[in-house]
């Protein structure tokens, strides 16, 4: 498929931005960039009139809040993050910990929605983030169920036992003492996504982590129902 150079370069740019999180000289993004400092003050500049980059007091530039309208919309038009919203809060209420949806968008897994726990404890990663398919929870039930939706060619041994369990855990393997437990959201013989349940280790053991997955289980549950059409959630 045909690129646009101007496209890719502003995609960049604000990936830029975002990576550095704060702001930035017109200097600094350039060299960054590996850009001319001419064609990048155009390009922001452009991206400035749609308010998806802004200027502080002395000139630096930052992610402007037109990318929060682009993003709140997108997601809310999302099917699958639409019906998740309420069952993902009603989790996060019920267990105290965060709850997400993780789905496959355009060949990758990512964040589509988070609802934090009650405690003080704000778990990673955050909404939009990419999720690695080999070391992640999520990941695994997308070889085991749909592993074409990641560009993988066929399940292994870990994601079929995932399979078979109907969740599957990660600790630690992504990010340091973080648990995260995922479960498959199956409706009409299709994988819509997951439901995740992400908290300190040390909070998931024994009785609580049997807790864990016992929620995260039933928020899947309740979400692949709606999306059938069955009101019993």
């Amino acid at each position: 498929m045909e690129r646009s150079g101007t496209v890719d370069k502003a995609v960049r740019a604000l990936e830029a931005l975002r990576e550095g999180g704060g702001s930035a000289s017109l200097a600094e993004l350039a060299a960054r960039l590996r850009m001319p400092k001419a064609t990048l003050h155009r390009l922001l500049a452009s991206l400035a009139a749609h308010a998806l980059v802004e200027q502080d007091g002395e000139g630096r530039y930052r992610l402007g809040v037109g990318l929060i309208r682009l993003g709140l919309g997108a997601q809310g038009l999302d099917p699958v993050a639409r019906v998740a919203k309420p069952e993902l809060e009603r989790a996060a209420r019920a267990f105290g910990e965060t709850f997400f949806l993780v789905a496959a968008r355009a060949g990758r897994l990512v964040v589509l929605d988070k609802a934090e726990g009650t405690g003080l404890l704000r778990a990673a990663p955050t909404v939009g983030a990419e999720v690695p398919v080999d070391v992640t929870a999520s990941g695994r039930l997308y070889l085991a169920h749909a592993p074409e939706l990641v560009g993988a060619p066929c399940a292994g041994p870990a994601a079929q036992r995932a399979a078979r369990r109907g969740y599957d855990v990660n600790e630690g393997e992504w990010i340091d003492g973080l648990t995260v437990i995922a479960a498959p959201v199956l409706a009409r013989g299709s994988l819509h996504g997951c439901i995740a349940c992400a908290a300190a280790a040390q909070s998931l053991r024994g009785d609580r982590h049997d807790a864990a997955v016992r929620h995260t289980r039933d928020a899947a549950e309740r979400v692949a129902r709606a999306l059938q059409g069955d009101s019993r959630r």
